[in-house]
């Protein structure tokens, strides 16, 4: 065992080496360190940046998704008002129309009743100046009506009662 270990100038030679060995493998172990570290941070960065750019269309659809609900709205607001504006035009033309019949009815209404109470009028002086004119023949005509109505109304006059 005495053998192996290093004595003299050949064992500092070996302890320096094995000391470059060792700095030289904390040196790149320490490049290495950064270089993912430096490379992490460039993922993370890019990581982040696509999140906002994310966030930032996700703003964007959802503005724009709200302006188009408001457009749909504001439409359906104008076609109500254009159907409840030709319904309101709708309703005062019928009822135009309906006034205007009930008065054309109104008017002929009044006009027939006034031919009819006239033609009554002339129909009671007529018969008037028929039976002053002939009196033995309207007796005779008003016997006949009665006797008529007295058959109608007893039952046609075959009862023996």
């Amino acid at each position: 065992m005495a053998d192996n270990v290093p004595t003299g100038a050949d064992g500092d030679a070996e302890t320096a080496r094995d000391s470059e060995g060792v700095v030289s493998a904390r040196d790149r172990f320490q490049r290495l360190s950064e270089d993912v570290q430096g490379r992490y941070r460039e993922v993370s960065d890019d990581v982040r940046r696509g999140a906002e750019r994310a966030s930032d269309e996700i703003r964007r659809g959802a503005d724009k998704a709200r302006e188009g609900y408001r457009e749909v709205a504001e439409k359906a607001r104008e076609g109500y008002r254009e159907v409840a504006d030709k319904a309101r035009e709708g309703y005062r033309e019928v009822a135009g129309r309906a006034r205007e019949g009930y008065r054309d009815a109104a008017e002929t209404a009044r006009e027939s009743y006034d031919k009819v109470r006239s033609d009554a009028g002339n129909l009671t002086r007529e018969v008037g100046f028929y039976v002053r004119d002939n009196p033995g023949k309207a007796l005779a005509l008003a016997a006949g009506v009665g006797f008529l109505l007295g058959l109608l109304v007893r039952g046609g006059g075959d009862d023996d009662d």
